[in-house]
Order: C-alpha cells, then structure tokens, then sequence
C-alpha cells in the first residue's frame, strides 16, 4: 500500500509539473529574458552589415528624444499614442458603458444589438480593417457613396488619404471595433448589480440617465477603473490598425510609437529601437500610475 501511495503522488507531482512547465517556461524566455535582452540592447549599437555590437552607453536615449522633438515620424509618433489616451476614456468607455446599459435593460432586438456591437472583436483585426478600408475608399467605398446621395459632396474625402482626415478616420475605427468588447466586460459586471437598488431607484422616480450616473456606474466603478488602465497601457502598443489601413501615412500623420519601433526593427535599427521602448514603457508606466492613483482616490462601493 505505502509503495502504491508513493507512486500515486509521483503520478500527481508529474502531472502538475507537465502542466506547469510549458507556461513558466514561456513566461521565463518571452517575458523575463525578451525584457532584459531589450534592456542591454538599448545600450548598445548593432551594425546588422557587419555584425559588430559595441557598446554606446546613453546615446541611443539620447538620440530618440531629439527626434521626438524634431523628426516628423516620432513627434506625431508620441502625438497620436499620447492622443489615444483620452479618446479611450472620454469617448470610447462612454460609449461602451451606455451600449452595456441599454442591452442590460433588454431594449428591443437586444440580442441582435449585442451580435452587431460585439463582432468586430470576434473577427481577425485584418479582416475588419479591409472592410473597414473598403467603405472609406474615396472610389469605391460607401460612405462617400451616401454623401453623394444625400446632396453632400463637399464633404467626400480621400479619408484615409487626407493628413486632415486619416487619424480621425484611424481613431472612429478602434472606438468603432472596440465597444464591443468593453461592452461585454461592462455588461457582466452590470449584471451582478443586485435588483433591489434599481427597485428603489423606480420608487424615486429616477431618470434612466440618473439611475446610470447614480446607481451603475459608481456599482461598477472597480471594472470601469480596470477598462481605463488597460486602455491606457494598450495606447503605447496599438499599431496594426495604423499598419493595415494607412501604414503610417500619409506623410506620417498617423504614425504610433509602436508603429515606429516595428519600422526601426524592420531597418535593422535595434539600439534605438530598444531605447525608444524602453523609453516609452517608462513614460507609459508613469502616466498609467497616475491615472490609476486618480482612480483609486474614488470610493469602490462594495456589493
């Protein structure tokens, strides 16, 4: 019996360690060892044509910041992420909250309302930006199309080849294809709101816009505060929606700085590529503690 028991908990510690070894190895070479290795690199100066990598302490640092103060590429580079920022939680989380409360108050054709808002997250981003491109298209696209019909076209641009138009364009795009998701997370949290209190809210007499502001939102303060920082920290890593539908263009209007680190990895440039990460993940870092140490001053109601 006591070599049966021994062998059961061989069994039991094989099993744990087969499961446990695929994602801590991951997380050791992907996460521990790509952060390091981008640390050093920031460092140090590659020439990809000969191989040689030499060391040049600072100067990699100091080479990004000039250029995001003089160069076109990084000064919208920084402009556009930092930019991102705001529209998240000003437009975007606004957005996705009022979509979550409506389909929570089962509103007519609720769940086709649900299916429409949260299918862009479902398809692969390149599949939605062709589309998303194909309707833009100053040609062929039907937006323009419908301005035309309407007596409009004045209004009829190039959108996503006019440097008035194409950030805006961009930016319509990611709140477009992202209040889907925010929605889902912010109608299950929704969801868990116990019904007494809208009970008392209609005994009151409230608005639905008061029960919103005075009841959802400060229940559901805790997810709404986790939507905003992820939103935040995601600004310094958005660039396949910029990739797809403009690349960067046009004449850099909408380039991001992630955009701009995959085109300096792409040219071999991986010492100032390095530096401008780790450059950015500082200032992302610090603003998203700020953000969050803002929200956290807020009261969490418990339930």
């Amino acid at each position: 019996m006591q070599w049966i028991s021994n062998r059961t908990k061989r069994m039991r510690a094989l099993f744990i360690l087969s499961m446990i070894i695929y994602p801590v190895a991951h997380y050791l070479l992907f996460t521990i060892y790509v952060n390091i290795n981008t640390i050093v690199y920031a460092f140090k100066r590659w020439n990809i044509s000969s191989g040689v990598i030499e060391w040049v302490g600072l100067h990699n640092f100091q080479e990004i910041i000039e250029k995001m103060f003089t160069e076109a590429p990084y000064k919208y580079a920084v402009q556009n992420t930092l930019l991102w920022i705001p529209l998240n939680i000003f437009v975007l989380l606004p957005l996705s909250l009022y979509a979550a409360y409506m389909f929570s108050k089962k509103i007519r054709f609720h769940n086709f309302y649900r299916i429409v808002y949260f299918f862009p997250s479902i398809l692969s981003i390149v599949i939605i930006t062709m589309v998303f491109s194909f309707m833009v298209s100053p040609n062929v696209g039907v937006v323009n199309a419908v301005l035309d019909a309407v007596g409009l076209e004045s209004l009829k641009r190039s959108w996503l080849g006019d440097p008035s138009t194409a950030l805006g364009t961009i930016f319509f795009f990611c709140v477009w294809a992202g209040i889907g998701f925010n929605a889902a997370i912010l109608l299950g949290a929704i969801g868990r709101i116990p019904g007494d209190l809208y009970e008392v809210g209609e005994l009151e007499g409230i608005t639905r816009m008061k029960e919103l502001t005075k009841v959802v939102v400060p229940m559901i303060w805790p997810t709404i505060s986790t939507l905003v920082i992820i939103g935040t920290s995601s600004a310094f890593t958005i660039f396949l929606q910029s990739k797809l539908l403009s690349n960067g263009g046009p004449n850099y209007s909408t380039n991001t700085v992630a955009l701009q680190i995959v085109n300096l990895v792409t040219d071999g440039q991986y010492g100032t590529a390095s530096a401008f990460g780790v450059l950015l993940a500082i200032i992302g870092g610090v603003i998203t503690w700020i953000i969050k140490s803002l929200l956290d001053k807020t009261t969490i109601v418990e339930y």
